[in-house]
């Protein structure tokens, strides 16, 4: 039996403003209320705490969804905005990095990597390059619909991997709660919670603000999966599934 650590791309593998910019900005082309849209989100990503609006955001595509939806932008228009997006990632990453040391943290584990995005597939292997990954990771998952998507591909990973009656042995590391590490708890699996802005957002076995935070934990969790949970109990009074405060991105 070997554990399986499922893995987010944005926030958590990949950093940088790029991405998510573009996004803002060609809702903005679709939408003509949307003009500022990008300026805004600019902002909140040079300073998350300035615009009360975004108190809850945990991330620049939250800071989209929620200003979005405050000018009226429907889903539709989201959703192709964040394809169009994606596939002009083929051409321009800008300032999409890696976090410190991911290429070495990722090769000395004894795990499968999945890689688990609601991206689609456009844009995706030069993003992957880029990031010198690859060859790291195992599987790809797009088109994910998370956060409603997330629950009933973790459960196929669990069965596929024959490890649905041990899944701790499965490891969701993840930036937004509700998309990320809600459906991973519900199921018994371990959690490792990128939790940038510091939202605190929900529960999780453990909790940094940069993955490179985790990796010691990512790497104790892969040698003793069960011992990870026993060592990293959940916070008492505080059970999986919680609520959260804004529901993750639907795109």
């Amino acid at each position: 039996m070997r554990p399986v650590l499922v893995l987010d791309l944005d926030g958590t593998l990949a950093l940088g403003n790029t991405p998510v910019l573009g996004y803002a900005r060609a809702i903005g082309t679709l939408a003509p209320q949307a003009d500022g849209l990008a300026a805004a989100v600019e902002a909140f990503l040079a300073d998350p705490g300035a615009d009360d609006r975004l108190r809850d955001a945990q991330d620049g595509y939250q800071a989209v969804q929620m200003l979005s939806e405050g000018l009226g932008v429907d889903g539709a228009v989201r959703s192709h905005a964040y394809a169009l997006s994606r596939a002009a990632l083929d051409d321009d990453l800008g300032d999409v990095r890696a976090p410190d040391g991911l290429v070495a943290a990722l090769a000395e584990l004894d795990a499968h990597l999945v890689l688990v995005t609601n991206s689609p597939r456009d844009g995706l292997d030069t993003l992957l390059g880029h990031l010198g990954i690859a060859d790291l990771v195992h599987e790809v998952r797009t088109d994910a619909g998370k956060p409603t998507g997330m629950r009933p591909l973790l459960v196929d990973l669990l069965h596929d991997h024959g490890i649905a009656s041990d899944p701790a042995w499965l490891l969701s590391a993840g930036d937004i709660w509700a998309n990320d590490l809600a459906p991973a708890l519900e199921l018994g699996c371990s959690t490792a919670y990128v939790d940038t802005y510091d939202r605190r957002q929900g529960p999780a076995h453990v909790r940094g603000r940069t993955l490179p935070e985790l990796y010691p934990a990512i790497r104790e969790w892969a040698r003793r999966p069960a011992e990870f949970v026993r060592a990293h109990p959940l916070p008492t009074g505080v059970p999986a599934g919680t609520a959260i405060q804004r529901p993750g991105l639907d795109i």
